[in-house]
């Protein structure tokens, strides 16, 4: 039997998104970080700051509420003053800020502060609380693009942060379950124990599927939809969109997905051959198990195969 889209959106009201009320804990916990940092840039006589902007999913509005190992996470992309001299070392950005955010949390573990390629880690243990500051280099005052150097010495790496919003706010106004959609395929990535497959290249997939093919008939069918892709290219068709423009070449690389407010940046470039397997297999899978529920006339059986894709939580009512 089908499920509609008021049965698998209990699910994602009731177990998937955040309780009423804590959305706006997390984003206040998010500002006195952000209040707490930008004290201790202001005494750095190298450093400054051009803005802060609340970006990933707590902000587009896909966000999971926490569970077991898994919190709640929030990007803050921070613009960042630095000499024009050439002098400074940008390869060190990451860690001068992470001595910072120390100093700015004496009572936390410095273990909970994380250098990562071209953000900084932070794990709030107490609420769940997972940020990544995002430093980011403005190419001019608008704070439109920027770049974000990397802490392994990489090529910096422009993007712009109001774009990518813009571009989850289009898909959103085109299919008013956008958001629903792609909690359940970050809760499924979750159960699968899937991490390389990031959550902005699923919003992406997502995205690409409903500008080829429209917006989906039900949740159902968007779930549906998106593991045959998976299933049938192996991520091996490269992926752009119209943002990106007219498009000469494309990376050489096994998996492309190109950022679509930047058609030189590979958002899905790290992916290995065994991450496909492993994703597609996945896929394949939960394909044939929702195809299985939707020809099955019986409700128990048909929620048994919804529960194998989703985990023993997932349910359509009280």
């Amino acid at each position: 039997m089908e499920l509609n889209d008021a049965q698998v959106g209990w699910f994602v009201d009731q177990r998937l998104k955040l309780p009423q009320g804590k959305r706006s804990e997390y984003l206040a916990q998010v500002d006195r970080l952000i209040e707490n940092f930008a004290a201790e840039v202001r005494k750095d006589e190298h450093l400054g700051i051009h803005q802060f902007r609340k970006t990933g999913s707590l902000r587009k509005g896909t966000v999971l509420r926490p569970r077991g190992d898994v919190g709640v996470d929030a990007d803050v992309a921070v613009y960042m003053k630095v000499p024009d001299t050439g002098e400074f070392p940008i390869d060190t950005l990451h860690a001068r800020i992470r001595e910072m955010l120390v100093a700015a949390y004496p009572g936390k573990s410095p273990d909970d502060f994380v250098v990562q390629p071209r953000t900084l880690g932070i794990t709030f243990r107490t609420s769940g609380l997972e940020m990544d500051l995002v430093p980011v280099i403005p190419t001019d005052d608008s704070c439109d693009y920027g770049w974000q150097p990397s802490s392994r010495g990489e090529p910096p790496l422009k993007t712009s942060i109001p774009r990518q919003l813009e571009f989850i706010r289009t898909r959103k106004e085109g299919y008013a379950r956008f958001t629903s959609l792609v909690r359940l395929l970050k809760h499924w990535r979750n159960q699968q124990e899937l991490g390389e497959l990031r959550s902005f290249l699923i919003e992406l997939i997502v995205s690409h599927l409903q500008d080829v093919y429209g917006p989906p008939t039900s949740m159902e069918a968007g779930l549906l939809r998106f593991f045959l892709y998976l299933a049938q290219t192996e991520l091996r068709e490269a992926v752009c969109f119209p943002e990106c423009g007219l498009v000469a070449s494309v990376p050489a690389d096994r998996v492309v997905v190109l950022d679509p407010v930047n058609a030189e940046n590979n958002v899905a470039r790290r992916l290995t051959d065994v991450d496909c397997q492993e994703i597609s297999a996945r896929a394949t899978e939960a394909w044939e198990l929702l195809t299985a529920a939707r020809n099955n006339a019986f409700r128990g059986e048909t929620l048994e195969y919804w529960k194998e894709v989703f985990g023993r939580s997932f349910a359509i009512e009280e």
